[in-house]
């Protein structure tokens, strides 16, 4: 077709055009407030990191109430004072757990502990391995001193791999 313009295999495709709009430097408030926003997600990071691993350590004290003395009778007076009953100090576990877990974990030998009452559950997938076996067997005295009764290592998928009766 006369008239047309350059046929199809010579068109110029470097050809002006379109939307394109000049790029206008950001202004400085929104630097400030992207550089204000990084620190406050880099400060809920730490924050998060350090606060996360004390959840599950916290041992709450018993509250222990006073019993008020029964009243004085001459009855009472006969008898010899029974000396009073020392409350016996919380055990606490968890450092001798946070030790075996920090142990294994620098062996990339990764173990969790949980407790329930004087009985301590590790989860690991790496169970069967003699050096778990070892590394738990070496924590097996203080364990036993802080009132462990049993240690069961169990696989991830659920089975109980060993047990250790204290």
């Amino acid at each position: 077709m006369p008239g047309a313009g350059a046929p199809r295999g010579r068109r110029d495709t470097n050809q002006g055009g379109g939307t394109t709009v000049a790029k206008e430097r950001p202004s400085r408030w929104s630097a400030v407030a992207l550089v204000i926003a990084l620190i406050a997600v880099v400060a809920g990071v730490v924050a998060l990191v350090l606060t996360r691993g004390a959840a599950h350590h916290t041992v709450a004290k018993p509250t222990v109430t006073p019993v008020a003395p029964p009243p004085v009778s001459a009855r009472t007076l006969d008898e010899p004072e029974a000396a009073p009953t020392a409350v016996a100090p919380v055990r606490d576990p968890w450092p001798v757990l946070d030790r075996l877990e920090r142990t294994a974990a620098g062996e990339r030998l990764y173990v969790k502990a949980t407790t329930r009452g004087a009985s301590v559950e590790l989860r690991s997938s790496f169970c069967a391995e003699a050096r778990v076996q070892a590394l738990v067997d070496a924590a097996l005295p203080a364990l036993r001193e802080q009132g462990v009764a049993r240690v069961t290592c169990v696989a991830l998928h659920g089975a109980a791999v060993f047990v250790r009766t204290l």
